[in-house]
């Protein structure tokens, strides 16, 4: 299995703040690149608007490339906090994660998030991730259940340096947790990824919550960001 190629982001120092979207804001069949908050990584796969009875989800639309990812912009760059969200998924052997604190030199991050086996069996997984999508496990647990068609909130926690503390629990429980200090990531931007080893799963995605431990931090502009994507 091969993880999303992260991008390179540049931050421009500014103040950082916390960031919530709830997709409320796009109509469905957009992708979520059309919102001011976002950046799609690759085309490969996308994230898409869907009505859910009512309540405004994204979900993932797959094309040639067996993975996807975004860059939230409207987090930009940042040290010590949580990226949560609300998910739920059908499928199997397939990750979906979010990436934390993208390095603005050598395209490193974290990721962590779940990874269903054979649902209801899985897991979840905590890795360092390059710029190339090559990855390393950091660590892994057994998680049961993981259903299919299930409602999930998943978080993500980093703070710390020399070691990283990184948790990933399921609904408020911890699940995965394990200290970093042969990497030792820096501030960075964070985001969302996915990818699949053999049939095309659905992920489905609500309430993106990015809650920043630190009042002062590096933040970028979304024109700056934008522009190194280009």
């Amino acid at each position: 299995m091969k993880a999303l190629p992260i991008v390179l982001i540049l931050p421009c120092i500014l103040l950082a703040a916390d960031f919530f979207d709830n997709f409320e804001s796009l109509s469905p069949d957009d992708n979520l690149n059309s919102s001011y908050y976002w950046l799609q990584l690759d085309p490969g796969g996308s994230l898409i608007a869907a009505d859910d009875a009512g309540d405004m989800i994204t979900e993932t639309a797959w094309s040639s490339y067996s993975y996807f990812g975004y860059v939230c912009l409207g987090s930009a760059i940042w040290s010590d906090g949580t990226v949560s969200a609300d998910v739920k998924f059908t499928g199997s052997e397939a990750p979906l994660g979010f990436l934390v604190r993208a390095d603005a030199l050598t395209g490193e991050a974290y990721m962590g998030g779940i990874y269903p086996v054979l649902p209801p069996i899985g897991a979840t997984v905590i890795a360092y991730v390059d710029s190339a999508g090559n990855y390393e496990i950091l660590t892994n647990d057994f998680l049961y259940p993981l259903s299919a068609d299930t409602w999930y909130n998943v978080s993500f926690e980093i703070t710390g340096n020399g070691p990283v503390n990184l948790e990933l629990s399921v609904n408020g429980t911890v699940n995965s947790s394990v200290q970093d200090s042969a990497y030792d990531l820096g501030p960075g931007a964070c985001g969302i990824g996915g990818a699949f080893e053999s049939a095309a799963p659905m992920f489905y995605i609500d309430d993106f919550n990015v809650d920043d431990f630190n009042t002062a931090m590096a933040r970028t502009t979304f024109g700056a960001i934008k522009a190194l994507f280009r």
